[in-house]
């Protein structure tokens, strides 16, 4: 599975106009920072973001930083995922 799938998959809508669910495992790094390597793994997440009642001091610019932000149904986790450190979605292997 090529990532442009994987975001295209992310973005699906149920009947309903809800996410549809999907497990999906990346690598952490954190440039700054200069941390990261760990693997991560999120069963049952769902892509969120959009409008907002709120606005943010920064953009994040998610389309251009090919960044997502994923959230784990019935917990208040959000992880914001570069899309280029996916290494698995729906057990499918990523490749670039």
């Amino acid at each position: 599975m090529r990532v442009a799938d994987v975001l295209s998959a992310m973005d699906t809508r149920d009947e309903m106009g809800n996410s549809v669910p999907f497990s999906v495992g990346f690598v952490t790094c954190d440039m700054r920072k200069g941390t990261g390597g760990e693997r991560v793994w999120m069963d049952n997440a769902v892509i969120v973001g959009g409008s907002s009642s709120h606005s943010s001091v920064k953009n994040p610019n998610h389309w251009g930083n090919f960044t997502r932000n994923i959230k784990v149904l019935g917990t208040n986790e959000i992880r914001k995922v570069h899309a280029l450190l996916i290494f698995e979605f729906n057990g499918e292997r990523v490749i670039l």
